[in-house]
């Protein structure tokens, strides 16, 4: 059995299938750019930002960082970003005199440890550190709430 449409059917189904095969084609083309991040800068990122709090800190103990996150990169040039970090840091039991990596030392134990939820923004440039602004929010256990620029 063969369909026969009329001449007007034949032409508005081609106008759907050429903008059905134009609209798949540019499918490819939607969503997030990807980024190949070389882990090592990252990385370095954190610990520009980890080493600006503990440069600013008035504890006798190395601040560590844990739990951070990329929230967002933003490509400033060709070999230049701007990375925005969120992370938490706590004291540790190296001292700030002991010249230790923080990375390498234990957290303290016990009730009362001080604590902040920091956001730090680095500038890279040449997978180099160039800059970096770092704000937290310091707490303890017992959840002290103050707050101060770093």
């Amino acid at each position: 059995m063969k369909i026969i449409l009329p001449s007007t059917e034949k032409m508005v189904l081609k106008t759907l299938l050429v903008m059905i095969v134009l609209g798949m084609s540019n499918w490819s083309c939607t969503g997030f750019p990807v980024y190949d991040y070389d882990l090592a800068s990252l990385r370095q990122a954190l610990g520009a930002s980890v080493a600006e709090v503990n440069a600013r800190s008035l504890s006798p103990y190395l601040f560590r960082a844990f739990r951070s996150s990329i929230k967002r990169v933003n490509i400033l040039g060709e070999n230049s970003s701007s990375l925005d970090i969120e992370f938490r840091v706590r004291e540790t039991t190296c001292r700030r005199d002991s010249g230790a990596d923080p990375a390498t030392c234990d957290f303290q134990s016990g009730y009362y440890v001080p604590a902040a939820s920091c956001r730090s923004t680095v500038q890279m440039s040449a997978e180099q550190v160039q800059d970096v602004w770092v704000l937290c929010h310091w707490s303890s256990s017992s959840e002290s709430d103050s707050s101060e620029e770093v």
